[in-house]
């Protein structure tokens, strides 16, 4: 290349979508337009929508459609054709809703957050966070056939069928900056599988990039912006809470209706074609707007208050989205149905049996529970042997998962130590019903006490009434100035004058 190609060739610039002052500009592509790829371009002020093939920029460069003609034109990466008139916000939500239903069976509610998700799509790249959403489920459950459906209306949709490389994949998301779409992604090579990690790890905050060096012999190092809107679809949970918490689960099933057609035709692509358009027009008349509304941002956050706070961060930027008051309190609505969803999902978990079962014994036996005991309790509903947990993995459970102390006594045992505030934290968690009068809370939540409640009692009665202490066996005990007896040896004094023997 010479001096003139190369200094002309710094001139161009390629990319899917440009603002300027006046103007907000989409790569589209048409096959009846000539050329097939160029632009739409939306007048802010007057509402006008002109095509072009180029833009002139006022830097004195030449904006150009991103060249990717085999990834589009194979609706590898699903773009409009033209904006279109879709009427009210409420109107297009129920689009979406329909199509939706008629190639996907899900629960209604979760047909509502995934046509909520994808209106977010349009318009995320005014956000600060963006939630992922994922399809859940075994081979046969309809996971492909809900990403696929739900991709294919999104903005901007990059799918990642059929992808070779991870330089491929950053590539793709460089130049589209839209919805990636990952089916399966246990089946992807392992390779693949850790930069996807890093994608999803990084991609959920404005802001964040991953590095890469580039080059086949100048190696140089590169930042590749890896913020947008993320589909996946996986039979397993990540082992990084972290990353689940920001992803909004859809669990699938198979299906047993009769009315959804059994592969995706022409028909499918023609109908997402129609929504994506009438979505540009959504993206066209609406981008912008949440940078001035912070008074109504606020608002919004005070609506979501009664969502549990990892819950109420993950859908906020969807709720952000929503500027229909009728569609603000079907959202609303729904977050309470979610939430509740969730509880009970979380209930049939292992972790919530284990849970639920500890505290059936700690209001039976006034907080002095084993280990052994919830495990019997957890097992007795397990028929198979081969099954059953043991004391080991369910004190791991109660450790790691619930937070829960244990600690061994003199006699061998293992007992859970009680602290008020992380059960009070379970019982809504796993929506376990919470006593009518709670016990009284520890003084100390993090420490290893043996808590007597002897308020009633006159002082020379409270002898005789107290026990050896269940976790160390000790008969010592002191009291505290709040009036509480305790264990001198688990929770020893500052100094021994209220030591009571």
């Amino acid at each position: 290349m010479n001096k003139e190609e190369q200094s002309k060739e710094q001139k161009i610039v390629q990319k899917s979508f440009y603002e300027t002052q006046g103007y907000l500009v989409e790569q589209i592509y048409n096959p009846l337009r000539i050329p097939e790829h160029q632009f739409c371009a939306y007048e802010k002020a007057t509402g006008n929508i002109t095509f072009q093939e180029s833009l002139e920029l006022e830097n004195g460069k030449t904006l150009l459609p991103v060249k990717a003609a085999s990834l589009i034109e194979s609706n590898t990466v699903c773009l409009p054709t033209e904006p279109k008139e879709y009427g009210t916000e409420e109107n297009l939500l129920s689009e979406i809703q329909g199509f939706i239903h008629n190639y996907v069976d899900i629960h209604p509610f979760y047909k509502s957050v995934s046509a909520y998700y994808i209106l977010m799509s349009w318009r995320f790249d005014e956000l600060s966070v963006v939630p992922y959403l994922r399809a859940f489920g075994d081979y046969g459950s309809g996971k492909t056939r809900f990403i696929q459906t739900i991709g294919a209306l999104c903005y901007r949709s990059m799918f990642l069928a059929g992808a070779t490389s991870d330089a491929y994949l950053f590539r793709v998301i460089e130049m589209f900056g839209g919805t990636l779409v990952i089916n399966e992604l246990e089946r992807v090579n392992t390779d693949m599988q850790s930069q996807i990690t890093l994608i999803l790890n990084n991609g959920y905050e404005k802001g964040m990039s991953v590095g890469r060096v580039e080059g086949e012999h100048k190696r140089e190092p590169r930042n590749f912006n890896v913020f947008c809107p993320k589909i996946l679809s996986t039979r397993q949970k990540f082992k990084d809470q972290a990353l689940e918490s920001r992803i909004i689960s859809i669990p699938m099933r198979q299906t047993t209706r009769n009315d959804i057609p059994p592969f995706i035709d022409d028909m499918f692509w023609y109908k997402a074609q129609e929504l994506r358009n009438k979505l540009l027009l959504y993206r066209f008349k609406h981008y912008g707007e949440l940078v001035y509304m912070e008074k109504e941002l606020e608002d919004k956050r005070q609506k979501l208050f009664h969502l549990e706070p990892r819950l109420r961060q993950t859908l906020l930027p969807i709720f952000y989205v929503i500027s229909n008051k009728t569609l603000e309190e079907q959202f609303i609505a729904f977050t309470k149905d979610y939430q509740e969803q969730m509880v009970t999902d979380r209930s049939t978990e292992i972790e919530g049996v284990v849970f639920e079962k500890y505290y059936s014994l700690y209001k039976q036996d006034d907080g002095k529970v084993t280990v052994k005991q919830v495990t019997d309790a957890v097992n007795i509903d397990i028929q198979q042997e081969r099954y059953k947990y043991s004391p080991q993995k369910i004190g791991k459970i109660i450790r790691d998962k619930l937070a829960l102390k244990t600690q061994k006594s003199t006699g061998g045992l293992f007992y859970v130590i009680p602290n008020e505030n992380q059960i009070e934290h379970l019982l809504a968690r796993y929506g376990v019903e919470s006593p009518l009068t709670p016990p009284s809370p520890l003084p100390d939540s993090d420490s290893k006490v043996d808590l007597v409640d002897i308020d009633d009692l006159p002082s020379e009665e409270q002898e005789s009434q107290l026990k050896p202490c269940y976790v160390c066996g000790s008969a010592k005990f002191w009291k505290t100035e709040q009036g509480n007896i305790v264990c001198s040896i688990c929770h020893p004094p500052n100094n021994n004058t209220d030591i009571i023997e």
